[in-house]
C-alpha cells in the first residue's frame, strides 16, 4: 500500500509537530521518500521536510548544486560558519518571501536509505535550504528566525489572502475561578475566627485557631499565585480571552490580597492568645 501524498499549507497546525528520528530503514521509509520527491517535483520546490507532507519523520530532501536530489535522513548540523541574510520562500507559506539570517556554510551528518552514515559540507543556497528544512523537523518555520515586526507583517499578508489560523475561543467557564473560590472560603473562616474571644474559648483553643489563621493566610497567597499562573496559561491558549488579561487578574488578586493582610493583622490582635 502506497503512502498518502499530501502537502501542509498554512495554517495547518500539524507543521508544529516535532519530527522523530528514523529507526527502521525499510520499504515504508523508501515509500515516504519517493512520495516526498514527487511532491517536491510537482511543486518546483528546492527542498522538503517529511512533516511538510504530514509525516513527522526526521527526513529532509534538497536539490543539490548539480540538480540531483539529496536524501538526508536524521540530519544534524555539526559545524557552522559565517552568517548572512537572503530572501527565502517556502511551500508552507504561499506567495511569501522574506529575508532570513542563516549560516553561510555548514557541516552535517546524516544517514541514507540503508541506514549508512555520511558527512557532507554545504554552503550558499544548498546550505540555506537544508537549514530551513531542518527547522521544520523541530516544529518551527522561518518565521521563528525573524523579528516580531516581520512576523506580524507576514501573518497580516496571509490573512489578507484568506489564510488565518484557527483560534480557540475563550471558554465561558474558567477553571482558574476555583483558586479564588477556595481563597474566598478561607478568608471567610478567618474573618469568623476574629470573634473567637467573644465566645470565651480557652487559650489552647485560641492557639489552634490562630495557627489555622496563619496557615490559612499563607494558603490564600499561594492560591492567588496559582490563579495568576493558570490565568496566564489560558491567555496564551485562548487568544480571544479578554478576561485573561493581566489587569483583570491583578485586580482580583489585589482585592483579596488586601483583605488577607487586614485579616492577618486582625487575627494577630484579636485571636493571638499572647496579645
Amino acid at each position: 500500500m502506497s503512502v498518502k501524498k499530501d502537502l501542509l499549507v498554512y495554517p495547518d497546525e500539524r507543521i508544529k509537530i516535532p519530527s522523530t528520528d528514523v529507526r527502521k530503514f525499510d520499504d515504508k521509509l523508501s515509500e515516504v521518500i519517493d512520495m516526498m520527491r514527487e511532491v517536491m517535483e510537482e511543486n518546483g520546490a528546492e527542498g522538503l521536510s517529511a512533516i511538510q507532507t504530514g509525516y513527522p519523520y526526521n527526513i529532509v530532501i534538497v536539490r543539490g548544486d548539480d540538480g540531483n536530489i539529496l536524501e538526508l535522513i536524521n540530519p544534524r548540523i555539526l559545524k557552522s560558519e559565517g552568517m548572512a541574510k537572503a530572501k527565502e520562500k517556502t511551500l508552507y507559506y504561499p506567495k511569501i518571501e522574506i529575508e532570513v539570517p542563516r549560516y553561510e556554510k555548514i557541516k552535517i551528518i546524516y544517514e541514507d536509505r540503508e541506514g549508512k552514515q555520511h558527512h557532507m559540507e554545504a554552503e550558499g543556497k544548498v546550505a540555506r535550504v537544508i537549514q530551513r528544512k531542518i527547522d521544520y523537523t523541530f516544529g518551527g518555520t522561518f518565521l521563528a528566525k525573524v523579528d516580531k515586526a516581520t512576523r506580524e507583517a507576514v501573518e497580516k499578508a496571509l490573512a489578507d489572502n484568506g489564510l488565518v489560523p484557527e483560534v480557540e475561543l475563550c471558554p465561558t467557564f474558567s477553571k482558574r475561578v476555583y483558586f479564588l473560590s477556595v481563597a474566598d472560603k478561607l478568608l471567610f473562616f478567618i474573618f469568623l475566627s476574629l470573634f473567637s474571644k467573644l465566645f470565651g474559648v480557652s487559650s489552647e483553643t485560641l492557639s489552634k485557631i490562630y495557627t489555622f489563621d496563619k496557615i490559612g493566610i499563607l494558603i490564600v497567597f499561594i492560591l492567588l499565585v496559582g490563579y495568576f499562573i493558570y490565568g496566564r496559561y489560558e491567555a496564551k491558549k485562548y487568544s480571544s480571552c479578554t478576561s485573561c488579561q493581566i489587569g483583570n487578574m491583578l485586580g482580583s488578586m489585589a482585592k483579596r490580597g488586601v483583605v488577607a493582610i487586614a485579616l492577618a493583622v486582625g487575627s494577630y490582635l484579636f485571636v493571638n492568645p499572647l496579645s
